[in-house]
């Protein structure tokens, strides 16, 4: 086997590029759910994914976090497979992936974040617990830490799904949906937090339902139904 060196240039190039979908193919019994997709996303963007109901985009969000496998193509991150940096990749699935009747803390669910980082024998250190409450005063959680997650509102679920992202302090975040249905207090957060993510040099990746607010909140988006018709930035797409 012949292994291939690259130039400087090629290597920062490659650098820049921060995920790469390559003729990705996700079929459901031999349905597909995603269709040859081929897209690159730049470092430290914000990019949103658009489309209807049922056009592929938890699919391929789920594709890049390394969760589901594609039946053809690949993904690459930095240009490596998704299964050598899952640990640089924070998810955080739509809200009611998760069960919320689960007997645990806000405090405890955001902590989870740092699991990541631990072997199967350790427990949480203190600068994770430090990186909790940390997250969980950012989101504006700090004062419900105790409560169970079953008491929280649909924004707060919301934030708290980001929080626990945070703390695993990713260098790609990937979301699907963080801002369906939540309050305004709840998405003005989440914006922030969003923008910040971007300043530092974060590649964020976020599903959207809202086509009025994409030029705000959005550098790029991608316009997805099973194909993908479209990616480039907001103003061009």
């Amino acid at each position: 086997m012949i292994k291939r060196t690259y130039s400087s240039k090629e290597h920062i190039e490659q650098l820049n590029v921060a995920v790469k979908c390559e003729n990705v193919t996700v079929e459901y019994k031999g349905r597909p759910n995603l269709l040859n997709i081929n897209m690159e996303v730049p470092s430290g963007v914000l990019l949103a994914i658009l489309g209807p109901n049922n056009s592929g985009k938890t699919t391929l969000l789920k594709t890049i976090a390394g969760i589901e496998k594609p039946t053809a193509g690949n993904v690459y991150i930095y240009a490596r497979p998704t299964h050598a940096v899952k640990n640089d990749i924070a998810y955080v699935p739509e809200r009611n992936m998760v069960n919320w009747d689960f007997p645990i803390s806000l405090f405890d669910l955001v902590l989870m974040g740092s699991y990541n980082r631990l072997k199967s024998s350790q427990n949480p250190k203190k600068s994770d617990k430090v990186a909790t409450w940390e997250a969980l005063e950012r989101m504006g959680l700090e004062k419900m830490a105790k409560k169970s997650i079953c008491d929280l509102s649909r924004g707060e679920k919301h934030r708290a799904l980001i929080a626990r992202a945070l703390v695993q302090n990713a260098g790609i975040f990937i979301m699907d949906d963080p801002m369906v249905a939540a309050d305004e207090e709840s998405i003005n957060i989440i914006v922030e937090v969003l923008q910040e993510l971007r300043a530092k040099k974060k590649t964020v990746i976020v599903s959207h339902h809202d086509f009025v607010t994409i030029p705000r909140y959005f550098d790029m988006v991608a316009l997805l139904n099973v194909k993908l018709f479209g990616i480039g930035q907001t103003e061009d797409i």
